[in-house]
């Protein structure tokens, strides 16, 4: 990490799925991935897998409810201060999906925000 740097690097890809066990099986059974947590703070259930260094989250796809932001859901950074990328973020103009960072509990935050392009990024701290 660039000293003085906000970002940190990659802390997971979202990926979306109908079926949380058949996904389970298959990223851990035939990938090799290990399950990690297994969370639902909310109505969706959040499941993390990691092979080394990556770390994939399947996020539960309610039925009927369409891959609005496509399969592949999001990038999380990590951030060491996720208040002052935050602020950061602001200042450069970009879209943020909620006005400010949502505590997850344990001293961990996140924010979601839109790439240039649309696409759905997060910070992640903690």
């Amino acid at each position: 990490m660039k000293q003085g740097s906000l970002y940190q690097g990659l802390a997971h890809v979202g990926i979306k799925t109908g079926d949380l066990e058949q996904a389970i099986s298959f990223y851990c059974g035939t990938l090799g991935f290990t399950l990690v947590n297994r969370i639902k703070p909310g109505d969706v259930e959040l499941v993390f897998l990691q092979l080394d260094d990556l770390v994939v989250e399947l996020v539960e796809n309610k039925e009927g409810i369409a891959y609005t932001d496509g399969v592949v859901n999001h990038l999380a950074l990590q951030v060491a201060d996720i208040f002052a990328a935050t602020s950061a973020l602001e200042a450069a103009g970009v879209e943020l999906l909620t006005r400010e960072p949502q505590a997850l509990g344990g001293g961990r935050y996140n924010l979601f925000f839109r790439g240039p392009s649309g696409e759905k990024l997060e910070l992640l701290q903690g």
